[in-house]
């Protein structure tokens, strides 16, 4: 996939005048960064999978009745799928500056997290992360939102940040 993606990046990869590195630079950093995390994801479940075969009984022919996998919550999964999709089609109107905390929060306790402690902090720095990253740092412009009120805490919000 990884693969796919960098290719697809040479369809714009044209240079901008006020950019060294042109256009296709920032999609590919987010690539190598996902390569990287996949690799290092690969080579925590081979060390896991190693400690499990190094401390395996030696007679494994014989299994326990009893031991099966547990069931699939499919309620739960097609949760994990549909939560972010509601986000994604409620960005445009609500806006990134609401949407985005009230989902991150959301989505962490859906997930498992109940301590709200945890869930909060997880959800700020995530949130101050990317408002800093993309409204004090690139000065990029994020969904507002179009439905009223929104809009206007929006703006006043991206006003008060710059």
């Amino acid at each position: 996939l990884a693969l796919f993606f960098y290719i697809l990046t040479f369809t714009f990869a044209d240079e901008i005048g006020s950019y060294a590195w042109g256009a296709a630079s920032w999609p590919r950093g987010v690539i190598l960064l996902i390569v990287i995390g996949a690799i290092f994801q690969f080579y925590l479940q081979l060390r896991i999978s190693y400690r499990v075969e190094a401390y395996a009984p030696a007679s494994q022919d014989v299994q326990d009745e009893g031991a099966s996998e547990p069931p699939v919550d499919y309620r739960r999964a097609l949760g994990v799928f549909l939560i972010p999709l509601v986000y994604l089609l409620a960005l445009p109107r609500i806006g990134f500056y609401i949407a985005t905390p009230v989902f991150l929060a959301g989505f962490i306790y859906y997930l498992g997290e109940r301590r709200w402690g945890l869930t909060l902090g997880v959800t700020f720095f995530i949130y101050g992360l990317v408002n800093l990253v993309f409204t004090r740092l690139f000065y990029v412009a994020l969904p507002t939102g179009t439905w009223p009120g929104f809009y206007d805490f929006s703006n006043w919000f991206v006003t008060a940040v710059r």
